[in-house]
């Protein structure tokens, strides 16, 4: 194999997003349950979880990049199938920022009557009605989105019943939802004003779903619809506590098997006894750990990611010294592997050799050290130094370094912490480490 290509293979096996096609899986997945909680299984727990009866909805957190989507696409690979999974990729269709739960509910409104098409199911006019009267009503006001008006419109089929009334109707929900308008005249903004009524609406939506696709099936009473909200995991702190916050419960209504991904810091917050609250079950993902708690060593989760790298690089290509490097600084934060193996491709000393040695690795690093040390600061709104964060941060290292671990607890400068990476929660057993690259950057700043 040239050299070339065997770099082409580690480029595309080394990609910082999760494995979704059968190939995919089958070829590059690593069980890591072991080195992420000894004691439960993620991927059975939730299948548990998804087979009770009076099971709706269902958190799934983790820190951004830890896997929660493989994990779920694992699950879903091995469905029975007689369940309908139906996808919503949230970051497809919600604006960067501003978002409120009746975002969400539109985005996943929009999932459904793309599948009903897509699967050719019959869903009764009698549930329809009251969604297309909502839907039609808060449509009847053009967006001033020039960009958007350009895509609204299509895909109206009026010989297609209400149903087909509601794909043409889809396409400005979608539009106006994509462009993020948040003017007085939009679309959007009327669905704000009246979130009870989406609420209801995406509810009768869900149950003809349910209903058409038991019909569909003979009405085997083990025929089921499973909702999948992704990416709201990537949301930042004031739309997190926006949507899981303050307004829970529109979410938390949803009458069928639902998945949402959420992010990590969310349960830092003093509110998560009431968002917990509006949810049947939470179930995070733990981190792969490569320190215990004591700051020894953890050789179990570092042989899992011997395992899982070797799948996407083979030593030729990346020497075992590379790999231990890659393993220790990045923390066992999976996102992190990839992302540092993709910036050392880009080097001209690896093109021309044809192998990712130690010296790039840790080159590609102390670049991610800058990323992250950016990372670690308060909202733009606030305009605060970010000192205070820094040295909070340096004080967690400090007793970790003496074997006191920082408990997981309510705490904003913590949540931020968390969504910028410096600060890994392991999960399984709820302490807080600071990252290996985090460390570094706290060192260049004689904090440490």
């Amino acid at each position: 194999m040239t050299n070339k290509k065997a770099l082409d293979i580690v480029r595309k096996n080394c990609f910082p997003r999760p494995l979704r096609t059968k190939e995919e899986l089958d070829e590059l997945f690593t069980e890591t349950g072991i080195a992420r909680d000894e004691q439960t299984d993620f991927r059975d727990i939730l299948l548990d979880i998804l087979k009770d009866e009076s099971s709706k909805t269902i958190l799934v957190h983790g820190h951004r990049g830890c896997g929660k989507s493989t994990e779920i696409n694992k699950l879903v690979a091995g469905f029975d199938p007689r369940w309908l999974v139906i996808r919503v990729q949230s970051m497809e269709l919600l604006p960067v920022a501003g978002n409120e739960a009746a975002d969400v509910l539109l985005a996943a409104s929009i999932s459904l009557i793309n599948t009903a098409k897509h699967e050719g199911l019959s869903l009764g006019d009698a549930y329809l009605k009251g969604v297309f009267d909502y839907f039609a009503e808060t449509t009847r006001t053009e967006t001033t989105d020039r960009a958007a008006n350009n895509e609204i419109g299509g895909g109206f089929d009026a010989a297609g019943g209400l149903l087909g009334q509601l794909i043409g109707i889809k396409a400005k929900l979608e539009s106006s939802l994509k462009f993020g308008s948040r003017s007085e005249e939009s679309t959007i903004v009327h669905i704000h004003r009246s979130k009870g009524q989406l609420a209801a609406a995406f509810r009768a939506l869900c149950l003809a779903m349910e209903e058409a696709w038991k019909e569909k099936n003979g009405d085997d009473p083990h025929a089921r619809v499973i909702l999948i909200v992704e990416e709201l995991d990537k949301l930042g702190l004031a739309d997190a506590h926006q949507i899981f916050v303050r307004e829970p419960q529109l979410l938390g209504a949803v009458p069928i098997r639902t998945i949402f991904t959420i992010p990590v810091f969310t349960f830092h917050s003093p509110d998560a006894r009431s968002i917990l609250s509006n949810f049947d079950h939470d179930l995070a993902l733990p981190m792969i750990k490569t320190r215990e708690r004591d700051g020894t060593s953890c050789e179990k989760g570092k042989q899992v990611l011997r395992t899982l790298i070797r799948k996407r690089a083979c030593a030729g290509v990346l020497p075992d010294d590379a790999m231990e490097c890659l393993i220790e600084r990045t923390g066992g934060v999976l996102r992190d592997v990839f992302q540092a193996t993709q910036i050392a491709l880009t080097f001209r000393d690896v093109k021309s050799s044809g192998v990712i040695g130690s010296t790039e690795i840790n080159l590609a690093l102390e670049r991610m050290v800058t990323d992250i040390g950016l990372q670690i600061s308060y909202p733009l709104d606030e305009g605060k130094s970010p000192e205070p964060l820094q040295r909070k941060l340096a004080d967690i290292a400090r007793k970790q370094d003496s074997g006191i671990a920082q408990r997981a607890q309510p705490d904003k400068d913590l949540q931020i912490l968390l969504m910028s990476g410096a600060l890994i929660e392991h999960n399984g057993i709820g302490w807080l480490g600071v990252h290996p690259l985090a460390r570094d950057c706290l060192k260049s700043l004689e904090l440490l």
